[in-house]
């Protein structure tokens, strides 16, 4: 369906912008980097520069240098990878459409017609998905897209799965979730 016949049907209600960055990840994931750094650093000096082997099984100088690279590298692709997360979800008058962006980039949407039950509540993020995220439970059919906290939107489907999408809005979510609802 054309864009333009979409925001000519149905409007924008609510619209909520989540990033890791108002989050404590960032700065663990910096904190690991400057461990890796420092714990490397000492290596080469150690190694490199005194002569003297480091650790109690020592790699060769190559295999220091590649880990070291290799490490690096990993770790600031996750920092950055986290520093450009961000959860989207916007509540239309059709339905819910919501971009957990790197990994979700284009917008996706959940017709209205498609919801058999929507609340906003209280979760606990570490027992029923393991963390924060994008999370999937394949055996319960439970999604969550979250960044931080423990208030989400609870949207089960006809096919029975649910999908849960953090919140820092509780109220606000609230009030448009039920003026979503009311176009039902």
């Amino acid at each position: 369906m054309p864009a333009q016949f979409i925001n000519m049907v149905s409007r924008l209600i609510y619209r909520e912008e989540q990033s890791f960055r108002q989050t404590i990840a960032p700065w663990l994931m910096l904190a690991t980097i400057i461990l890796l750094v420092g714990g490397f650093g000492v290596g080469f000096y150690q190694q490199l520069y005194l002569g003297q082997p480091y650790g109690e099984e020592p790699m060769s100088n190559n295999g220091l240098i590649w880990s070291s690279i290799g490490s690096f590298v990993v770790v600031s692709t996750v920092f950055i990878f986290i520093l450009n997360g961000s959860l989207v979800t916007e509540i239309w008058t059709d339905g819910i459409r919501y971009k957990f962006t790197p990994l979700i980039r284009k917008m996706r949407h959940i017709p209205l017609e498609q919801i058999i039950d929507v609340e906003v509540a209280k979760y606990r993020p570490v027992l029923e998905f393991g963390g924060w995220g994008w999370r999937r439970r394949l055996l319960s059919r439970k999604t969550a897209f979250n960044v931080s906290g423990n208030i989400g939107i609870r949207v089960t489907l006809k096919n029975r799965s649910q999908i849960l999408f953090g919140t820092h809005q509780q109220e606000e979510m609230k009030r448009a979730l039920e003026k979503m609802l009311t176009q039902k």
